[in-house]
């Protein structure tokens, strides 16, 4: 597997550089996590969050829900701000980007009760993991098959996700099938199908499709994400939004996997999301 070196630019100011697999979009998919030259080599990005806020709306008489919590109809962006919830809990994550292995831990609080998050596997989604800069500043390299990406733009105007966002920069970006639980108990996917080759659906229960990402702040201090004019942001404004980059949060979600029927939730094609995400983070790099 080829490997190249990539900058991210983190809120104290340094340059973190990342020795990143991942194929291009003419290239291959991870690897063992050797160098070009043979040699063995390993990255560690350890991080520890707190102080979380859950992004979580309910529009309306709830129509849906799994164990008392509401499917449907939800807003899970809240671009305007109206329902950010600050929440008790901490994440603490263990990753390789080389190898594309690691441990992802998560707990917290909200009025449903106690959840906790754990990841271990991770698989790519169906579409492109993050956008870097080509040959030249007007053109870029889409990122394929690469579970845990490191330094990329996503959502916006990338085509990298769905326009629910502005778009950002991602110093890591993870994908892969997680385990919740709410109250000690295990809080199952009931929407398993269309999952592709990860796997979640197992003896056990259906696992959801975990994503967290160590990005820029989007939301200005009063919770509002915003375009570059100062609007509300809406997908409508794909390529106009404001971002914070002397800020980092982690965000965490975990959702369904689209069946293409759109419904009453914001995004419209989710039948399931929670997103929570976490304002004091702080990150150890190791290299060798």
């Amino acid at each position: 597997m080829k490997h190249s070196i990539y900058f991210g630019i983190f809120a104290s100011g340094l340059a973190l550089a990342l020795w990143t697999g991942g194929a291009a979009a003419h290239g291959v998919g991870a690897g063992s996590g050797s160098t070009t030259t043979g040699v063995k080599s390993s990255t560690r990005i350890s991080i520890k969050a707190s102080d979380p806020v859950r992004v979580r709306r309910v529009m309306g008489p709830v129509t849906h829900e799994i164990m008392g919590v509401p499917t449907e109809p939800v807003d899970s962006f809240d671009w305007g701000g109206q329902a950010l919830t600050p929440v008790k809990g901490h994440a603490r994550l263990d990753i390789d980007p080389i190898a594309n292995t690691g441990t992802i831990r998560a707990e917290w609080e909200d009025e449903y009760g106690r959840w906790t998050y754990r990841q271990d596997t991770y698989g790519p989604p169906a579409h492109a993991t993050g956008i870097r800069i080509g040959s030249s500043r007007d053109s870029v390299t889409d990122i394929l098959d690469d579970p845990i990406t490191t330094n990329v733009y996503l959502h916006g105007d990338t085509g990298v996700g769905g326009p629910v966002t502005p778009t950002f920069f991602a110093q890591l970006a993870i994908w892969g099938p997680a385990k919740i639980t709410l109250n000690g108990e295990r809080f199952d996917n009931p929407f398993p199908d269309a999952s592709g080759s990860l796997p979640f659906v197992g003896p056990k229960g259906s696992l959801w499709g975990g994503h967290v990402l160590l990005s820029e702040e989007i939301r200005g201090d009063d919770g509002v994400i915003r375009t570059t004019s100062g609007e509300v942001f809406d997908m409508s404004k794909a390529s106009e939004g404001k971002v914070y980059p002397e800020k980092i949060n982690l965000n965490l979600s975990f959702i369904d996997i689209p069946n293409g029927a759109p419904n009453g939730n914001v995004p419209p094609m989710h039948r399931f999301i929670y997103y929570i995400s976490f304002k004091k983070v702080n990150v150890k790099y190791k290299y060798k």
